[in-house]
């Protein structure tokens, strides 16, 4: 644990603390898989509550993008992997362009769009078949029109043959071809994908024969913590939404940025709320996907606010992590605001918290301390791999057996024979005993703990699978 934030030591700094490296990228990453390189970008954009994030849910197979009947479910950019005949490519999937809406939260949804529409090789304009074109879509029309990207526009929502006859009347838009589909029901999108392909350009492969799996860091706590402003303090861009209004973020999006020639996916996540406060069926999806986030990644950066100082909402995210076999790191956002004596709250944390994270503190607003969080996690996730000798668990078993005999019951007590260590990411070990029933809960959490002491394990998950030596 650090004990005050510092501004960073490395030279050419774009911020304070901060270190000059390339910005993030976006790409579809989970634990245990690779990360594709050199495929076509589609964009998939429209007006808000045409159906863009079913398709974008019906072509990478995966229901990540959080889908609701209310306007504005989504609203950062997120990415997908899709393959059709051999093909393939990533989806990038937007919040709906309104240009006659002035709030705040629909500019910046409508800037994020506008932005992925620079970044594709092919643009998907989805329009509500049943509706037909408004006012709306037709400015978006006129937007893709000036980006000369190629266009495919999508007439969504045609369930029946109907609606297909009066989808033709979207020839109108001036874009091209237009294809007709329900991404609700998959009704033609068979035909859509074979066009789709033959729409793609080439683009240049990237030779990467060492297929290695990148480290996944997920940022996730309370809403309203800063989460999001983290996020874009150490990409060095405007690449999330940020508002004062909590649950900004809904859907999960993967971000892969290089930090001192290490490439990390990291996740921003939905707030966690109390199942109590969750009012809106969305923010319940919203947290079904933070909570998913966090089973595919390495390491979760659970963010506290410093002017509260650490509630027992954080802890419970800590929990969370460790339950979904993450290692945890606690990062005090808005340090500028608030000092708190660190070494209080670490105590704290350690006798409230299992794991005991170690906890950084840092300002998305001024940048200290920021340079400092990607290390750690870095840390943590090589703790997490780390393969200890059978000899060194022993020897640790040993010793721990004096200092605090097994539990006994009537005449029979716990005797610990055996520990070696099973897996990695997270550390599993195998623990043979003369009688397994003779295992307490508290004994084996007063195990787990001097073992995560013992190894210099702090804030990663142990995982101890008892078992009666025949």
């Amino acid at each position: 644990m650090s004990d005050e934030p510092a501004a960073g030591g490395r030279p050419k700094a774009s911020r304070p603390g901060m270190p000059d490296r390339p910005r993030g990228r976006e790409r579809h990453a989970a634990r245990g898989s690779t990360v594709a390189q050199g495929q076509p970008v589609v964009a998939v954009v429209g007006y808000p509550n045409v159906g863009k994030s079913t398709l974008f849910n019906r072509l990478t197979g995966r229901r990540e993008a959080v889908v609701d009947s209310k306007p504005g479910a989504t609203r950062d950019r997120r990415q997908g992997g899709a393959e059709w005949n051999g093909r393939q490519f990533q989806i990038l999937d937007t919040g709906g362009i309104d240009d006659a809406d002035e709030s705040t939260m629909a500019r910046d949804i409508s800037a994020q769009a506008v932005r992925a529409i620079d970044e594709a090789d092919l643009i998907l304009f989805v329009v509500d078949a049943a509706v037909g074109a408004t006012p709306g879509d037709l400015e978006v029309a006129e937007r893709l029109r000036r980006s000369h990207r190629p266009v495919i526009v999508v007439a969504n929502k045609c369930d029946n043959a109907d609606s297909e006859i009066r989808a033709q009347d979207l020839w109108g838009l001036g874009l091209g071809e237009v294809v007709t589909v329900s991404a609700l029901h998959g009704r033609n999108i068979g035909d859509f994908l074979d066009l789709l392909v033959e729409s793609l350009p080439e683009v240049e492969a990237v030779e990467d024969d060492s297929l290695e799996r990148l480290p996944a860091f997920c940022i996730m706590g309370r809403p309203n913590v800063g989460k999001s402003s983290i996020l874009n303090a150490l990409l060095g861009e405007e690449r999330m939404i940020v508002q004062d209004m909590p649950g900004t973020t809904r859907d999960p999006v993967d971000t892969i940025i290089e930090w001192d020639g290490q490439e990390i996916v990291l996740i921003d996540t939905a707030g966690l709320r109390r199942r109590g406060r969750m009012r809106e069926r969305v923010e319940v999806y919203s947290q079904q996907r933070a909570l998913e986030s966090a089973e595919r990644s390495d390491v979760a950066l659970v963010v506290a606010d410093a002017t509260e100082g650490i509630t027992e909402a954080d802890l419970a995210a800590c929990d969370q992590a460790a339950q979904n076999h993450c290692a945890t790191l606690l990062v005090l956002n808005k340090w500028d605001l608030a000092k708190p004596d660190l070494t209080d709250l670490a105590g704290r944390v350690r006798r409230k918290s299992r794991q005991h994270p170690p906890i950084i503190a840092c300002s998305a607003i001024t940048g200290e301390g920021l340079d400092r969080i990607i290390p750690a996690a870095l840390r943590l996730y090589e703790k997490s791999r780390t393969r200890l000798s059978t000899n060194d668990l022993n020897s640790a078993l040993r010793e721990l057996a004096e200092e605090r005999p097994g539990p006994r019951k009537g005449k029979r007590r716990l005797s610990m024979r055996f520990l070696v260590q099973t897996g990695v990411g997270p550390p599993i070990f195998r623990l043979e005993v003369n009688d397994r029933s003779l295992m307490t809960r508290d004994y084996g959490f007063w195990l787990e703990n001097r073992l995560r002491d013992r190894f210099d394990m702090a804030g990663v998950p142990v995982d101890i699978e008892v078992r009666s030596r025949r």
